[in-house]
Order: structure tokens, then sequence, then C-alpha cells
């Protein structure tokens, strides 16, 4: 079982336990798990979830940063490789150079030794033709004393006259050709050494190169193939380092949503501890409630004997009041012939008004109509004036029941409500003439209500509110009625 699951487990449990300690301890009836129990068992859920997630990252990370030691160990070698085939490279070039500069100076000496034996040659070429030429005379005189032609260059400029002569002639001679067959002899060996030395050092020079641009391939080659490791380390270097730069940032995210969620489950839990604390003082309270009401019934109890004479003069003082109340309705329910106006129980529906037309007979006014032609006609109600101006509020004269709210021919938009019965009297009020009116029909009103504004509709002249009382279905003077 891993800690966080035993963690929850544990908080399960003491949740458990709490619940049944208060519901039994208070006597509160357990019941199923709310939207603060739901809400809670999510977000453990989701926490487990995010730890689980956060340590396979950390895992990933690790296998990560072991393969990115793997390669940094590997880098120094890899390094260390192409520095010595870089110095390898360095000498190899130096040693072509120097094996360069040496095959050019052979190349000199060869040429110079080649133009040493060319003249070498034409001299031993001019002595073999002189030697044949002093040959070829003796041959012809039969001595050596017959001289000419080339044979003063034999004599190192000396007069041939003064020698020609003598015995001594023969014998330089002889010296001469053997001096110049001797040169002879010695430049031909000395070419043949000149010329073994000049191919033995070409050969040599030649070697050498050959090894010095084998040599030069292969730590070029040595070259490329560190760089290509260099290259191939630093490339999985860097997408370790990338990698671990990501999964730093999904670890740091995971924390992030980890942390909101453990504070979210804190604000559960302490919601939690607020509704077990509540539901704890709701149950003292009712305990309370319930000591409470039992010594106080244990009380009323007690004084239940004392009570009974006391509810007895009660019972009877309310016999009395209900049959006064009796006869008052009796009294209200019988027609009374004399009554002053305040046993009516009205107020002035106009507010603001004056009165400006009583309850009578009175001329048609001019500009309405004459229904019957005799010029007058009886006012069956009393009208307030509002010199021109229309709006006022109209208010109810005492209780009563909406009968009528609108228009009504020539009354205009009336308001007209039943009172039932006064003083054993069906009583009804009518308001005329409004401009609008403000309840409707079938509606419980209370005396002052407003109930409409003043207006000029119907068979008006002006803005006044026509008030009527029907008292028993005839029409009475509302002066009559009012205080």
């Amino acid at each position: 079982m891993s800690e966080t699951t035993r963690h929850s487990l544990v908080r399960t449990v003491m949740t458990g336990a709490l619940v049944s300690v208060f519901g039994l301890g208070l006597g509160i009836t357990p019941v199923h798990a709310d939207k603060l129990d739901d809400q809670k068992e999510q977000i453990e859920k989701q926490i487990q979830g995010s730890e689980e997630d956060l340590e396979d990252l950390n895992s990933t990370l690790d296998a990560a940063a072991k393969k990115l030691k793997e390669y940094q160990d590997k880098l120094p070698a890899a390094q260390q490789r192409l520095a010595s085939a870089e110095a390898a490279v360095t000498a190899a070039r130096s040693k072509v150079e120097a094996l360069q500069a040496r095959l050019s100076e052979a190349q000199a000496s060869r040429t110079e030794l080649s133009a040493d034996r060319a003249k070498r040659e034409q001299a031993g070429t001019d002595s073999q033709a002189i030697v044949g030429q002093i040959a070829a005379n003796a041959y012809r005189t039969g001595g050596a004393s017959s001289v000419g032609g080339n044979l003063d260059v034999l004599f190192s400029g000396e007069d041939p006259q003064v020698v020609a002569g003598s015995l001594e002639l023969a014998s330089r001679v002889m010296q001469a050709q053997n001096k110049t067959m001797g040169s002879l002899r010695e430049q031909q060996a000395q070419d043949a050494n000149d010329a073994a030395r000049l191919k033995a050092v070409e050969d040599q020079i030649a070697d050498l190169k050959a090894q010095a641009d084998e040599a030069l391939t292969q730590q070029k080659g040595a070259r490329d193939a560190a760089q290509a490791a260099k290259d191939e380390v630093d490339k999985i270097l860097a997408d370790t380092a990338s990698a671990q730069a990501d999964l730093k940032s999904q670890i740091s995210d995971a924390q992030g949503k980890l942390d909101q969620q453990k504070q979210d489950q804190a604000d559960i839990n302490a919601a939690i501890k607020e509704r077990q604390e509540r539901l704890k003082r709701e149950a003292e309270e009712r305990a309370k409630k319930a000591a409470a009401e039992a010594a106080k019934k244990r009380k009323a109890a007690q004084e239940a004997a004392k009570k009974k004479a006391a509810n007895a003069a009660k019972l009877a003082a309310e016999a009395a009041a209900a049959e006064a109340s009796a006869n008052e309705a009796k009294d209200n329910a019988t027609p009374s012939k004399n009554f002053n106006e305040s046993s009516w129980g009205l107020i002035v529906p106009s507010t603001g008004g004056y009165i400006s037309s009583r309850y009578g007979w009175r001329p048609t006014p001019a500009g309405t109509i004459d229904y019957f032609g005799t010029g007058g006609y009886v006012h069956a109600g009393q009208d307030w004036g509002y010199n021109g101006r229309c709006g006022a509020p109209i208010k109810a004269a005492a209780d009563g029941t909406v009968e009528w709210a609108g228009w009504k021919g020539s009354h205009g938009i009336i308001v007209s409500l039943d009172h039932n019965i006064v003083k054993g009297h069906a009583l009804t009020t009518n308001y005329n003439h409004m401009t609008r009116v403000a309840v409707s029909v079938g509606q419980r009103v209370k005396q002052g209500q407003t109930i409409g504004y003043v207006g000029s509709t119907g068979n008006s002249t002006g803005c006044h509110l026509h008030f009527e009382t029907i008292v028993a279905g005839a029409y009475r003077n509302p002066a009559g009625l009012l205080p």
C-alpha cells in the first residue's frame, strides 16, 4: 500500500469515526455523503494521481540525468582523441614540409651535380680530342717533334718554338696525355658516384613523401572520426539538456497543480469541519431546547391544577367577548335609519383637490353632452377639481373588493369598489374619469391605497375626480357619508 493510499484510508476512517461520534452522541441522524464529501473524495483521487505522475516524472528525470552523466564522462576522452589527432596531423604536416625542403635541396644539388658533370664531360671530350691529335701527328711524323694545331694547349701558353726541338717535348706531351686520361677516369668515377647518390636521395625522399602522405591521410581520417564523435556527443548533450529542461517544466506544472489540489483539499476539509461543528452546535441547541421544553412541560404539569380555575375564568371572558362581537355583528347587519357621517368609516378619496361640484341638480356643463335635452340633470356625485392638472393619485375610501377597473362609457375610466355591508346597508363607491387605473378586478384593497389617477376621460371637460356613493343600490350624497 502506498503512503498516499494509507493516508487517504486513515483520513476516511477518522472522518467516519467523527461522524459516528457526532451522530450517536448528539442525536444526529446519519446521512449520505453530501456534495462536500463527494468533492473531498474527488480531490483526494486527483492528488493521488498527481503525486504518482510526479513520481513518474522524477524517475524519468533521474534516467535522463544518468544518461547525461554517461555522455559527459565520455566527452573528455573524445576531446582528448580529437586533440591527439590534431597534434598528429600537425606533426605529419611538419614532417612533410621538412621532407619537401630536403627534396628541394636535393633537387638543387642534383641540378648542380648535373651541371658539373656536363662540364666535366665536355672537358673530357676536349681532352680526348687533343690526345687523339697528338697520337695522329706522332704517327704521321714518326715522332713527337711534329706538333701543331692545338698542341700549345698542353704547354700552358709556352712558346712551342722554344721547346719544339727538344727531347723534353715528347716527355711533356706524354705527361699531358696521361694526365688528361687520368682526369677522364676520375671524372667518370665521380659521375657514377654522384648519380648513385642522387638516385638514393631521390628514392629516399619519394619514400618519405609517400609515408608522410599516408600518415596525413590516416590522421585526417582520425580527426574526422573524432570530430564526428564529438558532434554526436554534443548533440546528445543538447538533446538531453533539452529533455531535462522539459521534464523540469513538467514537474513544475505538476507540482503547481498538486499544490492547488492540496489547497482545494484544505478548503474542502475546512468546510467539512465547519459543517460538522455547525451540526454539533445545532444538536447541542436542540438538546438544550428539548431539555427546556421538558422542564417547561414539567412546570406546566405542576401548574395545571392551579390554572384550572384561571382557565375557567378565561373561557367565561372569551364567551363574553364572543357574545359582544355577535351583538356588534348583529347591530352592523341591522339597517340603521339614523347614523352620522363618521359611522361609515370613509375617508376623502381626493388628494390635493378642491370641491368643484356637489351632489344634486345642476345645469349641463358647457362642452358636455345634454343626454335628455332638459338643460340639466341630477349630479349623482361630488367632484374635486385640480385646475386642469391630471395625474394626482386617488385613494380608496374604505377597504373593499374591485368590481370594475377600466373604461365605462361616458364615465370614462373608472374603478368601482364593493365595501360589503356597512350598518346593514350594501355600500359601493365609484371613482370616474381617471387617466389610468392602478388595480384590477377581484383585487382586495385597503383604505387609503392608491387605486388610480385623476384624469379627464369620458363625458368630461377637465381634469377632476367624480366620486359616487351607492347605498343599498341607490345614489346617496357623498357629503353625508364623508367625515
